[in-house]
C-alpha cells in the first residue's frame, strides 16, 4: 500500500478522459446472454443403443423357427401327473390341558343369597337430627328436619336497607326531567380576525409561467470510475462515468465492483476516480493510479475488483485486485487538515488555485 496522496483536483470532461486513457480503461462485467429458448422434437434424438444384447449362435447362423404344423393336441392326450407316497400334513391337534364337563344346569338370581347390609352407625345423642329409618326410594319434606342452631358469638346479618324498599306507585318519564340550560356561546376573537375562504375567481396559472431557479452547487458530489460503456470491439464508448458512492450519502460508505478489459491483450488497467454531480456534465478527478502486469486474454477474461472505502469526507480509500494474477494496489486519498472536503469540490470553476 503506498503512502496517502492529496487530490488532484483536475478538470475531468468525457471526451479529454477517453483520449487520455484509450485503451486503458475497465469496463463493467457483462453477464452472459442467455440463447433463446428453442425446443426440439422427439425424433431429432437417435436412439441409444441397448447396453446389452443377446449372444450370437457360435455357428453364425440363425436357429430357424419351425413351420406350423397345423396340428394340435388335446387335453386328454396328457396323463395326469401321479402323485409321490408322501400323504397331506395334517397339523397336530392342541394338547388339552383341561377337561370340563358340562353340568346341564343354570342358576338364576334368586339363587344367589343378597349379601346383608352393614350395621347402622350408632349416632349418639349429641346430634340434634333423627335418623331417617325410611326405606331406600322415599323422600322426606323440608319440615321433617329441624332448624340447625348457631352457635354462641354469631350474629344474624341485617338485610340491606335499599333492598326492601316499598313500591310507591308512581312512575317517572323522560319528560319529567329537565333539559339543562344551554351553553353560552364562545367569546368572540379580540386580535385574529375570522379566516375568510376566497372564492375561485375561474383562473390558473400555467406552470411555464414560474421561471426554474437554479440550484446552488451541492457541497457533496458523487464519487464513482472512469469506465467504458463495453469492450471496443462491442461497439463500446470510453470516459463513461460509473457511480459507485451516490450523491449526498454522509460517511461512511463502502462499494465493491468487479470490471474487466475493454481490449484484447490489455495489460494495464486505469483506475480513475471522479467526483461528479448530476446535474452536470463534467466533474473533477480526485486521483489515479494503475494496475500493471495483467496476462493477455480475450476481452472479458480478466476481473478486476475494485472497492472504495469512504471513511470520512477527507479520506477516501480506493483499492484495485487482479483477481487471476493476485495482483493488488492500493492508494489513500486525503485531503488537507485546511483544505476543502474530497466530494465538496465538484465543478472546474471550485477548484482551488496553488492546492
Amino acid at each position: 500500500m503506498l503512502a496517502p496522496q492529496f487530490p488532484v483536483w483536475e478538470y475531468w470532461d468525457p471526451e479529454g478522459g477517453a483520449k487520455t486513457y484509450h485503451g486503458r480503461e475497465i469496463t463493467l462485467v457483462q453477464p452472459r446472454k442467455q440463447a433463446a429458448p428453442t425446443t426440439t422434437y422427439r425424433k431429432n434424438y437417435p436412439a441409444p443403443e441397448l447396453y446389452w444384447k443377446h449372444p450370437p449362435p457360435p455357428d453364425g447362423s440363425i436357429r430357424p423357427v419351425p413351420d406350423f404344423g397345423h396340428t394340435s393336441s388335446h387335453r386328454d392326450q396328457f396323463r395326469e401327473w401321479p402323485l409321490g407316497l408322501s400323504g397331506p400334513v395334517i397339523p397336530a391337534y392342541p394338547e388339552r390341558r383341561s377337561n370340563p364337563k358340562l353340568s346341564a344346569v343354570t342358576t338364576a338370581r334368586a339363587s344367589y343369597v343378597q349379601p346383608p347390609l352393614p350395621p347402622q352407625m350408632d349416632y349418639g345423642p349429641k346430634r340434634t337430627f333423627k335418623q331417617s329409618r325410611e326405606p331406600i326410594g322415599t323422600t322426606t319434606m323440608r319440615a321433617d328436619y329441624p332448624e340447625w342452631p348457631l352457635p354462641a358469638g354469631h350474629v344474624m346479618p341485617t338485610a340491606h336497607p335499599g333492598r326492601h324498599v316499598p313500591f310507591l306507585g308512581t312512575t317517572t318519564t323522560r319528560a319529567d326531567y329537565k333539559q339543562p340550560a344551554e351553553l353560552p356561546p364562545p367569546p368572540a376573537p379580540t386580535s385574529n380576525p375570522p379566516y375568510v375562504v376566497p372564492k375561485f375567481d375561474g383562473t390558473t396559472e400555467y406552470r411555464a409561467k414560474y421561471e426554474e431557479v437554479p440550484l446552488p452547487p451541492g457541497p457533496f458530489g458523487a464519487i464513482g470510475l472512469q469506465v467504458a460503456s463495453s469492450a471496443y470491439k462491442y461497439g463500446g464508448v470510453g470516459g463513461q462515468f460509473y457511480q459507485m458512492i451516490a450523491q449526498g450519502l454522509p460517511a461512511p460508505q463502502h462499494a465493491n465492483k468487479t470490471f474487466t478489459t475493454v481490449i484484447d491483450d490489455q495489460q494495464t488497467a486505469a483506475i480513475v476516480i471522479v467526483c461528479k454531480r448530476r446535474d452536470m456534465a463534467d466533474g473533477v478527478v480526485l486521483g489515479y493510479f494503475s494496475l500493471e502486469g495483467l496476462i493477455k486474454a480475450a476481452v472479458g477474461i480478466p476481473k478486476v475488483d475494485v472497492t472504495l472505502k469512504l471513511t470520512s469526507e477527507k479520506s477516501l480509500h480506493a483499492s484495485a485486485t487482479y483477481i487471476q494474477g493476485q495482483k493488488k494496489k492500493a492508494l489513500t486519498f486525503t485531503s488537507a487538515k485546511r483544505g476543502l472536503p474530497l466530494r465538496s469540490v465538484t465543478s472546474t470553476q471550485e477548484i482551488p488555485k496553488g492546492y
